[in-house]
């Protein structure tokens, strides 16, 4: 393989992890528990913002489906009205919890 298709291939691959790496959130409001996904544009990880009304939650730390458990746990116990799971980084289970009150 010559050392430009070298480059090209290493290009396609780092851009295809960047592409795959976005932050993915999820979310769930007003008693609809099932929520549908609502991935924010793609952007960096740390350039993501919250919706308006939504704060992190800070007592959780945990995977996508521990998450997803805690924010219908909180709508269903009247802590807050909605919630959105938010991957922490690329490449890693953890996702953090913002809720609206």
């Amino acid at each position: 393989m010559t050392r430009s298709a070298q480059s090209a291939v290493h290009g396609t691959i780092l851009t295809a992890m960047l592409a795959l790496g976005a932050p993915q959130a999820f979310a769930a409001s007003d008693g609809n528990t099932t929520g549908s996904a609502h991935p924010p544009a793609a952007s960096p990880a740390n350039a993501w913002t919250p919706p308006a009304g939504f704060t992190r939650e800070d007592s959780f730390f945990g995977t996508a489906a521990a998450c997803e458990s805690a924010g219908r746990n909180g709508i269903t116990e009247g802590k807050w009205s909605a919630y959105i799971c938010v991957q922490v980084a690329p490449f890693t289970p953890f996702r953090d919890l913002y809720v609206k009150k």
